[in-house]
Protein backbone atom coordinates (compact mmCIF):
# COMPACT_ATOMS: atom_id res chain seq x y z
CA UNK A 1 0.00 0.00 0.00
CA UNK A 2 1.20 3.52 -0.81
CA UNK A 3 2.80 5.53 1.96
CA UNK A 4 0.26 8.22 1.11
CA UNK A 5 -2.77 6.05 1.78
CA UNK A 6 -3.51 7.06 5.42
CA UNK A 7 -3.53 10.75 4.47
CA UNK A 8 -5.70 10.17 1.43
CA UNK A 9 -8.21 8.02 3.25
CA UNK A 10 -8.57 10.68 5.94
CA UNK A 11 -8.97 13.33 3.23
CA UNK A 12 -11.79 11.34 1.62
CA UNK A 13 -13.66 10.20 4.72
CA UNK A 14 -17.32 9.65 3.87
CA UNK A 15 -20.04 11.74 5.46
CA UNK A 16 -23.50 10.52 6.53
CA UNK A 17 -25.37 11.12 3.25
CA UNK A 18 -23.51 9.15 0.55
CA UNK A 19 -20.47 11.18 1.47
CA UNK A 20 -22.11 14.59 1.01
CA UNK A 21 -23.24 17.31 3.38
CA UNK A 22 -26.91 17.89 4.17
CA UNK A 23 -26.77 21.25 2.38
CA UNK A 24 -25.50 19.59 -0.81
CA UNK A 25 -28.28 16.98 -0.64
CA UNK A 26 -30.90 19.71 -0.32
CA UNK A 27 -29.30 21.74 -3.12
CA UNK A 28 -29.64 18.73 -5.41
CA UNK A 29 -33.21 18.07 -4.28
CA UNK A 30 -34.34 21.56 -5.24
CA UNK A 31 -32.44 21.43 -8.54
CA UNK A 32 -34.39 18.30 -9.46
CA UNK A 33 -37.75 19.34 -7.99
CA UNK A 34 -37.97 23.11 -8.49
CA UNK A 35 -39.64 24.90 -11.43
CA UNK A 36 -37.51 24.85 -14.57
CA UNK A 37 -37.32 28.65 -14.64
CA UNK A 38 -35.98 28.87 -11.07
CA UNK A 39 -32.42 28.90 -9.74
CA UNK A 40 -31.03 27.41 -6.53
CA UNK A 41 -28.14 28.81 -4.49
CA UNK A 42 -25.83 27.25 -1.92
CA UNK A 43 -24.50 29.25 1.05
CA UNK A 44 -25.41 32.56 -0.56
CA UNK A 45 -28.52 34.01 1.09
CA UNK A 46 -28.84 30.96 3.35
CA UNK A 47 -27.71 27.34 3.49
CA UNK A 48 -29.89 26.77 0.42
CA UNK A 49 -32.25 29.18 -1.34
CA UNK A 50 -34.69 28.79 -4.22
CA UNK A 51 -34.88 31.88 -6.43
CA UNK A 52 -38.16 31.83 -8.35
CA UNK A 53 -38.79 33.57 -11.67
CA UNK A 54 -41.32 35.96 -10.08
CA UNK A 55 -38.60 37.27 -7.69
CA UNK A 56 -39.95 35.36 -4.69
CA UNK A 57 -37.55 33.39 -2.51
CA UNK A 58 -37.47 30.33 -0.28
CA UNK A 59 -34.64 30.46 2.25
CA UNK A 60 -33.78 27.18 3.94
CA UNK A 61 -31.60 26.43 6.93
CA UNK A 62 -30.58 22.76 7.08
CA UNK A 63 -29.88 21.14 10.45
CA UNK A 64 -28.76 17.61 11.21
CA UNK A 65 -30.42 16.14 14.29
CA UNK A 66 -28.19 13.07 14.51
CA UNK A 67 -26.61 14.21 17.79
CA UNK A 68 -29.05 16.77 19.23
CA UNK A 69 -32.47 18.39 18.75
CA UNK A 70 -32.09 21.61 16.73
CA UNK A 71 -35.73 22.60 17.34
CA UNK A 72 -36.03 22.04 21.07
CA UNK A 73 -37.54 25.02 22.92
CA UNK A 74 -34.23 26.64 23.84
CA UNK A 75 -32.06 25.40 20.99
CA UNK A 76 -29.34 27.76 19.81
CA UNK A 77 -29.93 26.44 16.28
CA UNK A 78 -33.59 27.41 16.34
CA UNK A 79 -33.26 30.90 17.78
CA UNK A 80 -30.08 31.86 15.95
CA UNK A 81 -31.85 30.93 12.69
CA UNK A 82 -34.83 33.12 13.58
CA UNK A 83 -32.50 35.97 14.52
CA UNK A 84 -30.61 35.68 11.21
CA UNK A 85 -33.86 35.81 9.24
CA UNK A 86 -35.04 38.87 11.20
CA UNK A 87 -31.75 40.59 10.37
CA UNK A 88 -31.98 39.74 6.65
CA UNK A 89 -35.44 41.30 6.41
CA UNK A 90 -34.61 44.28 8.65
CA UNK A 91 -31.52 45.14 6.58
CA UNK A 92 -33.51 44.55 3.38
CA UNK A 93 -31.08 41.89 2.23
CA UNK A 94 -34.27 40.10 1.20
CA UNK A 95 -37.78 41.42 0.64
CA UNK A 96 -39.90 40.16 3.53
CA UNK A 97 -43.03 40.38 1.41
CA UNK A 98 -41.55 38.05 -1.21
CA UNK A 99 -39.64 35.61 1.00
CA UNK A 100 -40.61 32.41 2.78
CA UNK A 101 -38.42 30.75 5.40
CA UNK A 102 -37.92 27.07 6.14
CA UNK A 103 -35.96 25.22 8.80
CA UNK A 104 -35.27 21.69 7.58
CA UNK A 105 -34.34 19.13 10.24
CA UNK A 106 -33.51 15.44 9.85
CA UNK A 107 -34.11 12.92 11.39
CA UNK A 108 -37.50 13.90 12.87
CA UNK A 109 -37.51 15.98 16.05
CA UNK A 110 -40.10 18.13 17.83
CA UNK A 111 -40.43 21.13 20.14
CA UNK A 112 -43.35 23.13 21.52
CA UNK A 113 -42.04 26.55 20.55
CA UNK A 114 -40.91 25.42 17.11
CA UNK A 115 -44.38 23.94 16.56
CA UNK A 116 -45.90 27.30 17.52
CA UNK A 117 -43.57 29.06 15.08
CA UNK A 118 -44.62 26.65 12.34
CA UNK A 119 -48.34 27.19 12.85
CA UNK A 120 -48.23 30.98 13.34
CA UNK A 121 -49.61 32.65 10.21
CA UNK A 122 -51.18 35.91 11.37
CA UNK A 123 -50.62 38.72 13.88
CA UNK A 124 -52.72 37.03 16.57
CA UNK A 125 -50.72 33.78 16.29
CA UNK A 126 -47.42 35.65 16.52
CA UNK A 127 -48.65 37.65 19.52
CA UNK A 128 -49.57 34.38 21.27
CA UNK A 129 -46.13 32.98 20.44
CA UNK A 130 -44.44 36.01 22.02
CA UNK A 131 -46.51 35.54 25.18
CA UNK A 132 -45.65 31.84 25.28
CA UNK A 133 -41.93 32.56 24.96
CA UNK A 134 -42.01 35.23 27.72
CA UNK A 135 -43.94 32.94 30.08
CA UNK A 136 -41.50 30.06 29.54
CA UNK A 137 -38.52 32.34 30.11
CA UNK A 138 -39.95 33.61 33.43
CA UNK A 139 -40.37 30.06 34.71
CA UNK A 140 -36.71 29.23 34.20
CA UNK A 141 -34.34 29.49 37.14
CA UNK A 142 -31.49 30.44 34.80
CA UNK A 143 -31.61 32.01 31.34
CA UNK A 144 -31.00 29.58 28.45
CA UNK A 145 -27.77 29.71 26.45
CA UNK A 146 -29.71 31.11 23.49
CA UNK A 147 -31.18 34.02 25.50
CA UNK A 148 -29.51 36.71 23.38
CA UNK A 149 -31.11 35.30 20.22
CA UNK A 150 -34.48 34.97 21.96
CA UNK A 151 -34.27 38.54 23.25
CA UNK A 152 -33.63 39.77 19.71
CA UNK A 153 -36.91 38.11 18.72
CA UNK A 154 -38.77 39.62 21.69
CA UNK A 155 -37.37 43.12 21.23
CA UNK A 156 -38.07 43.52 17.53
CA UNK A 157 -41.18 45.15 16.08
CA UNK A 158 -44.49 43.37 15.63
CA UNK A 159 -44.32 43.99 11.89
CA UNK A 160 -40.85 42.43 11.54
CA UNK A 161 -41.80 39.41 13.68
CA UNK A 162 -44.87 38.83 11.54
CA UNK A 163 -42.90 39.22 8.30
CA UNK A 164 -40.62 36.36 9.34
CA UNK A 165 -42.51 34.08 11.73
CA UNK A 166 -45.75 34.36 9.74
CA UNK A 167 -43.95 32.86 6.74
CA UNK A 168 -41.77 30.29 8.50
CA UNK A 169 -42.15 26.53 8.20
CA UNK A 170 -40.43 23.85 10.26
CA UNK A 171 -39.94 20.63 8.27
CA UNK A 172 -38.76 17.78 10.50
CA UNK A 173 -40.36 14.66 9.04
CA UNK A 174 -37.65 12.97 6.92
CA UNK A 175 -35.91 10.04 8.57
CA UNK A 176 -33.47 10.03 5.65
CA UNK A 177 -32.92 13.26 3.65
CA UNK A 178 -32.03 11.17 0.60
CA UNK A 179 -35.52 9.70 0.42
CA UNK A 180 -37.18 12.80 -1.12
CA UNK A 181 -34.45 12.73 -3.76
CA UNK A 182 -34.98 9.02 -4.38
CA UNK A 183 -38.70 9.70 -4.81
CA UNK A 184 -37.93 12.19 -7.57
CA UNK A 185 -36.04 9.48 -9.47
CA UNK A 186 -37.79 6.26 -8.43
CA UNK A 187 -40.37 6.16 -11.25
CA UNK A 188 -37.69 6.03 -13.95
CA UNK A 189 -34.73 4.39 -12.19
CA UNK A 190 -34.29 0.76 -11.05
CA UNK A 191 -34.35 0.53 -7.25
CA UNK A 192 -30.91 -1.09 -7.10
CA UNK A 193 -29.41 1.91 -8.96
CA UNK A 194 -31.10 4.66 -6.97
CA UNK A 195 -28.28 5.48 -4.57
CA UNK A 196 -25.67 5.40 -7.31
CA UNK A 197 -27.69 7.86 -9.40
CA UNK A 198 -28.51 10.01 -6.34
CA UNK A 199 -24.80 10.17 -5.56
CA UNK A 200 -24.05 11.15 -9.16
CA UNK A 201 -26.69 13.90 -9.06
CA UNK A 202 -25.47 15.30 -5.72
CA UNK A 203 -21.88 15.14 -6.91
CA UNK A 204 -22.75 17.11 -10.05
CA UNK A 205 -24.63 19.71 -8.01
CA UNK A 206 -21.70 20.03 -5.60
CA UNK A 207 -19.19 20.35 -8.43
CA UNK A 208 -21.28 23.02 -10.16
CA UNK A 209 -21.47 25.00 -6.91
CA UNK A 210 -17.76 24.51 -6.24
CA UNK A 211 -16.91 25.90 -9.68
CA UNK A 212 -18.80 29.09 -8.84
CA UNK A 213 -17.06 29.37 -5.48
CA UNK A 214 -13.65 28.88 -7.10
CA UNK A 215 -14.50 31.73 -9.50
CA UNK A 216 -15.52 33.79 -6.46
CA UNK A 217 -19.07 34.28 -7.70
CA UNK A 218 -22.29 33.25 -5.90
CA UNK A 219 -23.11 29.55 -6.21
CA UNK A 220 -26.39 30.22 -8.02
CA UNK A 221 -27.39 27.33 -10.32
CA UNK A 222 -30.04 27.23 -13.02
CA UNK A 223 -32.57 24.43 -12.50
CA UNK A 224 -33.08 24.00 -16.25
CA UNK A 225 -29.35 23.85 -17.00
CA UNK A 226 -28.64 21.41 -14.18
CA UNK A 227 -31.42 19.06 -15.27
CA UNK A 228 -30.30 19.22 -18.88
CA UNK A 229 -26.74 18.26 -17.92
CA UNK A 230 -27.86 15.58 -15.49
CA UNK A 231 -30.28 13.97 -17.94
CA UNK A 232 -27.58 14.00 -20.63
CA UNK A 233 -25.23 12.29 -18.20
CA UNK A 234 -27.79 9.58 -17.42
CA UNK A 235 -28.50 9.01 -21.12
CA UNK A 236 -24.83 8.76 -22.01
CA UNK A 237 -23.95 6.30 -19.28
CA UNK A 238 -25.34 2.89 -18.64
CA UNK A 239 -25.54 3.44 -14.90
CA UNK A 240 -25.33 -0.26 -14.10
CA UNK A 241 -22.02 -0.28 -15.96
CA UNK A 242 -20.68 3.00 -14.60
CA UNK A 243 -18.88 3.89 -11.37
CA UNK A 244 -19.82 7.48 -10.42
CA UNK A 245 -17.40 10.13 -9.24
CA UNK A 246 -18.21 11.20 -5.68
CA UNK A 247 -15.25 13.58 -5.30
CA UNK A 248 -14.51 16.91 -6.93
CA UNK A 249 -11.08 18.00 -8.10
CA UNK A 250 -8.94 19.34 -5.24
CA UNK A 251 -7.74 22.91 -5.47
CA UNK A 252 -4.31 23.72 -6.86
CA UNK A 253 -3.21 24.62 -3.32
CA UNK A 254 -4.13 21.14 -2.07
CA UNK A 255 -2.24 19.50 -4.95
CA UNK A 256 0.79 21.71 -4.30
CA UNK A 257 0.68 20.85 -0.59
CA UNK A 258 0.89 17.17 -1.47
CA UNK A 259 3.83 17.78 -3.82
CA UNK A 260 5.63 19.88 -1.19
CA UNK A 261 6.57 16.67 0.61
CA UNK A 262 8.14 15.21 -2.55
CA UNK A 263 6.25 11.91 -2.45
CA UNK A 264 7.65 9.00 -4.44
CA UNK A 265 5.25 9.39 -7.37
CA UNK A 266 6.51 12.96 -7.84
CA UNK A 267 10.14 11.85 -7.67
CA UNK A 268 9.32 9.28 -10.34
CA UNK A 269 7.97 12.08 -12.54
CA UNK A 270 11.02 14.24 -11.87
CA UNK A 271 13.24 11.41 -13.14
CA UNK A 272 11.61 11.78 -16.57
CA UNK A 273 11.55 15.59 -16.33
CA UNK A 274 7.76 15.85 -16.27
CA UNK A 275 6.42 19.40 -16.30
CA UNK A 276 4.98 21.13 -13.24
CA UNK A 277 1.52 20.94 -14.84
CA UNK A 278 1.88 17.17 -15.28
CA UNK A 279 2.94 16.80 -11.65
CA UNK A 280 -0.03 18.86 -10.43
CA UNK A 281 -2.44 16.82 -12.53
CA UNK A 282 -0.88 13.61 -11.19
CA UNK A 283 -1.31 14.82 -7.60
CA UNK A 284 -4.92 15.87 -8.21
CA UNK A 285 -5.88 12.61 -9.92
CA UNK A 286 -4.12 10.49 -7.29
CA UNK A 287 -6.03 12.26 -4.51
CA UNK A 288 -9.36 11.79 -6.29
CA UNK A 289 -8.65 8.15 -7.16
CA UNK A 290 -7.77 7.31 -3.56
CA UNK A 291 -10.94 9.07 -2.42
CA UNK A 292 -13.13 7.19 -4.90
CA UNK A 293 -11.73 3.84 -3.76
CA UNK A 294 -12.80 4.60 -0.20
CA UNK A 295 -16.25 5.83 -1.22
CA UNK A 296 -16.94 2.96 -3.65
CA UNK A 297 -15.93 0.46 -0.98
CA UNK A 298 -18.10 2.22 1.63
CA UNK A 299 -21.09 2.11 -0.74
CA UNK A 300 -20.51 -1.58 -1.54
CA UNK A 301 -20.02 -0.74 -5.22
CA UNK A 302 -16.56 -2.35 -5.40
CA UNK A 303 -14.93 -5.01 -3.24
CA UNK A 304 -11.31 -4.85 -2.11
CA UNK A 305 -10.28 -7.88 -4.17
CA UNK A 306 -11.53 -6.17 -7.30
CA UNK A 307 -9.07 -3.30 -6.82
CA UNK A 308 -6.16 -5.74 -6.52
CA UNK A 309 -7.07 -7.57 -9.74
CA UNK A 310 -7.54 -4.24 -11.53
CA UNK A 311 -4.18 -2.90 -10.35
CA UNK A 312 -2.55 -6.13 -11.57
CA UNK A 313 -4.03 -5.41 -15.00
CA UNK A 314 -2.53 -1.91 -14.89
CA UNK A 315 0.87 -3.40 -14.11
CA UNK A 316 0.56 -5.71 -17.14
CA UNK A 317 -0.39 -2.77 -19.38
CA UNK A 318 2.54 -0.77 -18.06
CA UNK A 319 4.92 -3.67 -18.72
CA UNK A 320 3.59 -3.99 -22.27
CA UNK A 321 4.02 -0.25 -22.90
CA UNK A 322 7.52 -0.33 -21.42
CA UNK A 323 8.58 -3.26 -23.56
CA UNK A 324 7.24 -1.68 -26.74
CA UNK A 325 8.83 1.72 -26.05
CA UNK A 326 12.21 0.22 -25.20
CA UNK A 327 12.10 -1.72 -28.49
CA UNK A 328 10.75 1.03 -30.79
CA UNK A 329 12.52 3.98 -29.15
CA UNK A 330 15.79 2.35 -28.12
CA UNK A 331 17.82 5.25 -29.52
CA UNK A 332 16.07 7.80 -27.32
CA UNK A 333 17.48 8.88 -23.97
CA UNK A 334 16.07 6.97 -20.99
CA UNK A 335 14.18 9.98 -19.62
CA UNK A 336 12.54 10.44 -23.04
CA UNK A 337 11.55 6.76 -23.09
CA UNK A 338 10.07 7.25 -19.63
CA UNK A 339 7.99 10.24 -20.79
CA UNK A 340 6.61 8.18 -23.68
CA UNK A 341 5.69 5.31 -21.35
CA UNK A 342 4.05 7.74 -18.94
CA UNK A 343 2.09 9.48 -21.69
CA UNK A 344 0.73 6.18 -22.96
CA UNK A 345 -0.34 5.06 -19.51
CA UNK A 346 -1.80 8.48 -18.67
CA UNK A 347 -4.07 8.27 -21.73
CA UNK A 348 -5.56 4.90 -20.74
CA UNK A 349 -9.08 4.38 -19.39
CA UNK A 350 -9.20 0.83 -18.01
CA UNK A 351 -12.65 -0.49 -16.91
CA UNK A 352 -12.92 -1.75 -13.34
CA UNK A 353 -14.89 -4.99 -13.05
CA UNK A 354 -16.28 -4.35 -16.57
CA UNK A 355 -17.56 -0.92 -15.49
CA UNK A 356 -16.45 2.43 -16.88
CA UNK A 357 -14.51 4.64 -14.47
CA UNK A 358 -14.23 8.47 -14.32
CA UNK A 359 -11.60 9.92 -16.63
CA UNK A 360 -9.10 10.74 -13.88
CA UNK A 361 -9.25 7.35 -12.15
CA UNK A 362 -6.86 5.21 -14.22
CA UNK A 363 -4.25 7.98 -14.36
CA UNK A 364 -4.48 8.46 -10.59
CA UNK A 365 -4.10 4.73 -10.02
CA UNK A 366 -0.97 4.55 -12.18
CA UNK A 367 0.58 7.30 -10.06
CA UNK A 368 -0.46 5.49 -6.89
CA UNK A 369 1.35 2.39 -8.15
CA UNK A 370 4.36 4.57 -8.94
CA UNK A 371 4.20 5.95 -5.40
CA UNK A 372 4.44 2.44 -3.96
CA UNK A 373 7.26 1.63 -6.44
CA UNK A 374 5.31 -1.20 -8.04
CA UNK A 375 6.11 0.42 -11.36
CA UNK A 376 8.25 3.26 -12.68
CA UNK A 377 8.55 5.47 -15.72
CA UNK A 378 12.31 5.81 -16.06
CA UNK A 379 13.84 2.47 -17.18
CA UNK A 380 16.37 2.71 -14.33
CA UNK A 381 13.96 4.15 -11.74
CA UNK A 382 14.76 1.65 -8.98
CA UNK A 383 18.49 2.40 -8.97
CA UNK A 384 17.93 6.17 -9.20
CA UNK A 385 15.34 6.25 -6.40
CA UNK A 386 17.52 4.08 -4.16
CA UNK A 387 20.44 6.46 -4.82
CA UNK A 388 18.28 9.42 -3.75
CA UNK A 389 17.24 7.60 -0.57
CA UNK A 390 20.86 7.17 0.45
CA UNK A 391 21.77 10.84 0.03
Amino acid sequence: MSALSPVLIKHAAAGPYLGFSLQQVRLCYYLLSGPSDASVSLEYLDDVAVHYADDTLLLEQCKSALSHNPISDWSNDLWKTVQNWLTLVEKQSVDGKKTCFQLYVTPPKAGKLSAAIHTATDAKDVEELVKQVRDKLKKRANPPECVAHVQRFLDTTDALRLAVVGKTSIVATDVDPLEPLRERLRSTVPEESLDVICASAIGQAKEAADKCIRRKVPALLSVAEFRRNFHAFVRQNNMAGYLPAFTSAPSTDVAKALLAGRPVFQRQLELIEATEAQQLRAASDLLRTSGEKVKWADQGLVFDGTFKDWEDSLLRKHDAAQTEVQYTHSKEAQNVQGRIIYSRCAAMDVPLDSRAVPGFFTHGAFNDLADSRRLGWHPDHETLLNGEDKT
